[in-house]
């Protein structure tokens, strides 16, 4: 069999894994590929809480390349074959790739459909923060918060249940613990307590997104106000962990270390870990990095430790917008974080920006255009930009998305701008079509589940307005709705 040849030579490359037997057997499975699964914390924490308990297994299923029913890592078995199948997803655009994942799972994707023999589906991560509604018409539990506090208590509460009924009448009312056939509104996040952090990988494998790398979450929260991000409301109030703590928690002979953080250069013994790992000789990564808060010593340790591209995110094209989305960053820390990372040895950038925003103009694009090329004089610099998303629990919920033709329109003036200077600006850009379907996800219902339930054959941008128009989809912001075209 060709995913079980593929699963034994990643098993063989990886160092993690937790075999065991237990009288509870769960499924833990990611919507995507064996590759970003793995390089997600959340779902390697999961996997770690999981294993903890004695009487719980958990076995890790991703959803393959290849054709066919899919078999669990650890010891081959069905998915199906587990008293729970628990998914962590991230992002809105895996919604259907959460139906595909059931459905060669060979598990009944919807949960008014589901006998009481078949596996409890229980879903985490990101997204259920965001918003768990479109998720609600494939879960019987939806998680919303911090796993280390809802993962316990649901394991306890499944101890002592006498059927599926009786589990669900113990986690009723629990601390992120959402039951879509029996709430109407969402309930409070699960917060973790500070003692329970930090998580820290269980897996390095060369086989995933950040190939070999250790991840560490240093700090969880976020103390800026971006008015357009959701780490505070997803993650609760700034909980830095210790520095002993973390250092403890971090193998020496892993050969790299990814730290990460909402808000990474804010935390507030960032060099003295950065030169902790120099010392050991293993190199790191940050998650985020934050202009106003590079100065020349921390570049200098950022590429001691190994890093090779300087990453910054202006995310409004001009200083009206930074100011607007309350983003704290001025050009001049820009400019200047740009000329310190230059001195200390680098000469690849990253900057990401976005466009679409409330009452942008054709003037802040030309601002943008402006910072890009001086930016570009300090190194080669990779432009992404990505279309706004209005989310859910954000002040931004009630803005439109700017509209497919209009952000495909600023993308074009963006390049023009640009014009001789691409021999040292590389633009990048995130499809318009998909971001579009990303804002449908973001803030919709039920509905649009059962919309992605329709393209789990075969998912397109076209496909989307067809299945969401079958299932009577209605934004009541008035998103605008871009015409139908070619598929693809």
């Amino acid at each position: 069999m060709e995913l079980a040849r593929r699963i034994a030579e990643r098993r063989a490359r990886e160092r993690g894994a937790i075999l065991k037997d237990a009288p509870i057997r769960v499924t833990l499975a990611y919507p995507n590929t064996y590759k970003v699964g793995m390089a997600s914390l959340g779902f390697q924490t999961a996997y770690k809480l999981m294993n903890a308990e004695p009487d719980v297994v958990a076995e890790r299923v991703f959803l393959e390349e290849l054709p066919g029913e899919l078999i669990t890592y650890e010891s081959g078995r069905r998915p199906a074959e587990a008293e729970i199948f628990a998914v962590s997803i991230a992002y809105e655009l895996d919604l259907t790739n959460l139906a595909r994942l059931l459905v060669r799972s060979r598990i009944e994707p919807l949960r008014e459909k589901r006998e009481d023999g078949d596996p409890l589906v229980i879903v985490g991560g990101p997204l259920t923060s965001s918003n768990p509604w479109p998720l609600a018409p494939f879960a019987d539990v939806i998680l919303i918060g911090d796993g280390e506090e809802t993962i316990p208590a649901l394991l306890e509460a499944y101890r002592s249940a006498g059927s599926k009924a009786e589990f669900l009448d113990l986690i009723e009312g629990l601390p992120g613990v959402f039951l879509p056939d029996r709430m109407t509104r969402e309930p409070p996040f699960a917060t973790a307590r500070p003692e329970t952090l930090p998580a820290a990988a269980q897996f390095v494998t060369p086989d995933a997104e950040f190939p070999n790398t250790f991840l560490i979450e240093v700090e969880r929260g976020c103390p800026r106000p971006c008015t357009f991000c959701l780490a505070r409301v997803m993650y609760g109030p700034t909980r830095n962990v210790p520095l002993d703590r973390v250092l403890a928690a971090i193998p020496e002979d892993v050969p790299k270390v990814g730290l990460i953080g909402a808000a990474l250069t804010d935390y507030p013994w960032i060099k003295e870990l950065s030169r902790t790992l120099v010392e050991r000789g293993q190199e790191f990564s940050y998650s985020s990095i934050r202009a106003d808060r590079v100065d020349r010593e921390l570049a200098e340790l950022m590429r001691a430790g190994g890093m090779q591209s300087f990453t910054f995110a202006a995310d409004g094209p001009s200083q009206r917008l930074r100011d607007l989305l309350r983003k704290g960053i001025t050009t001049e820390d820009l400019i200047r974080a740009a000329k310190v990372a230059r001195e200390a040895g680098f000469r690849r950038f990253k900057l990401y920006q976005m466009i679409g925003l409330p009452s942008e103009t054709d003037e802040d694009l030309e601002e943008m255009v402006e910072l890009t090329i001086e930016l570009s004089r300090y190194a080669r610099l990779a432009l992404s930009v990505s279309p706004f998303v209005p989310k859910r629990h954000t002040p931004h919920y009630a803005d439109r998305f700017a509209g497919v033709k209009e952000i495909e329109r600023k993308l074009k003036f963006v390049a023009k701008g640009l014009g001789k200077h691409r021999s040292r600006v590389e633009l990048r850009s995130v499809s318009a079509r998909w971001a579009w379907v990303e804002a449908v996800i973001a803030r919709g219902g039920p509905e649009v589940g059962l919309a992605a339930l329709q393209l789990v054959e075969r998912e397109n941008y076209a496909g989307w307005k067809k299945a969401l128009e079958s299932v009577g989809w209605h934004d009541p912001l008035n998103l605008p709705a871009p015409p139908v075209v070619a598929a693809g």
